[in-house]
């Protein structure tokens, strides 16, 4: 039982091809339900890891990597398929790079990570919740759109520069 988040966290990655193929077919209400799925997942196996202490080194890795993969897969098709708002996309694929790069480096160096931090779970949910509305109502007026973009993106800056701190704190643990 104590290894349902991590395989929530796999199913979550598994999903993404899923996504991929319903938006390139144009099938936005599918690919918008999977990408749905994908979020309740997340929610779901932080909270069972949480409730039911099964918390694991392997889930502290996993879950943010599934989290940075999807936003990753799903900021790069949304780039493809929406040009005009690529620049945001562009942000939020930097951020997630920035992220895994620090938390790759600080893993090579045998730092056990905490996981997420309050502010990084706020802007994966703004995130998702943006990216879902998007794909589900694809024809929200370009002014709704440039919003919530706009706020995924701000959440996206907020949160890379609170984590720069923390891992600033743990790269000086470890020396």
């Amino acid at each position: 039982m104590r290894h349902i988040p991590n395989l929530l966290s796999l199913f979550r990655i598994v999903l993404l091809p899923f996504f991929v193929w319903q938006m390139f077919s144009g099938n936005t209400f599918y690919a918008g339900i999977i990408l749905l799925i994908s979020a309740l997942t997340d929610f779901l196996d932080g909270n069972l890891a949480r409730k039911f202490g099964w918390i694991t080194d392997l889930g502290k890795i996993l879950d943010p990597i599934a989290d940075k993969i999807t936003q990753f897969v799903v900021s790069i098709t949304l780039a493809i398929l929406l040009r005009r708002y690529w620049g945001f996309f562009a942000i939020i694929i930097i951020k997630d790079i920035v992220i895994l790069l620090a938390g790759g480096y600080l893993l090579k160096k045998g730092i056990k990570l905490e996981g997420a931090k309050w502010f990084g779970k706020i802007s994966t949910f703004i995130y998702y919740f943006t990216s879902i509305v998007i794909i589900l109502f694809p024809s929200l007026p370009n002014t709704v759109i440039v919003t919530l973009l706009t706020l995924a993106v701000v959440f996206a800056l907020i949160s890379v520069l609170l984590y720069i701190p923390e891992f600033i704190k743990y790269k000086n643990k470890k020396d």
